[in-house]
């Protein structure tokens, strides 16, 4: 069971609570501290990032602040985000038709809106993920690792990141 474990405040005034669970486990494996259920099967998701940002560059990707930030989180598609993207996809030689992630809008809802004027559609590049993904196939090319195989488990980016978080 999810229990509050940030509190936005404002003024002194509690304006909203964020759930969850943590924990905190020795190299053994052993507990020292925890908040929540955390016994419960989840799924990590988008905190894996940072994780599988160490991975690639360990494996040499070279970016640096805003780039690599955008590889380590999910973005909002706002336009120095795609900007962002395509600086890492141009950096690896390739275009967007690379990135496997899912098309999708925009998270923030101007840009979705303002795509949605203008009769344009989804974009894998406007996938709060892409950041991530443009950083893989960068590191992919950096190493000589296949790009079209690049979410395989058994692709040696995945090993690298499995490695990484075990």
């Amino acid at each position: 069971m999810s229990v509050p474990v940030a509190y936005v405040v404002r003024s002194g005034l509690v304006e909203g609570a964020h759930f969850g669970s943590a924990v905190v486990v020795d190299a053994q494996g052993k507990v020292e501290w925890s908040i929540g259920d955390v016994s419960t099967a989840m799924f990590p998701r988008s905190s894996s990032k940072l994780m599988q940002g160490l991975a690639m560059v360990r494996n040499g990707l070279p970016l640096k602040d805003e780039l690599l930030a955008l590889a380590c989180a999910s973005h909002s598609g706002e336009d120095f985000h795609l900007a962002g993207v395509q600086d890492i996809l141009n950096a690896a030689n390739l275009d967007t038709s690379a990135l496997q992630c899912p098309a999708d809008w925009p998270l923030d809802e101007i840009e979705r809106d303002t795509l949605l004027a203008a009769g344009l559609g989804k974009s894998s590049s406007y996938m709060n993920c892409s950041g991530k993904h443009s950083a893989m196939l960068f590191t992919c090319v950096l190493n000589g690792w296949d790009t079209d195989t690049y979410l395989k488990a058994t692709h040696p980016l995945q090993l690298a990141c499995k490695e990484t978080i075990e």
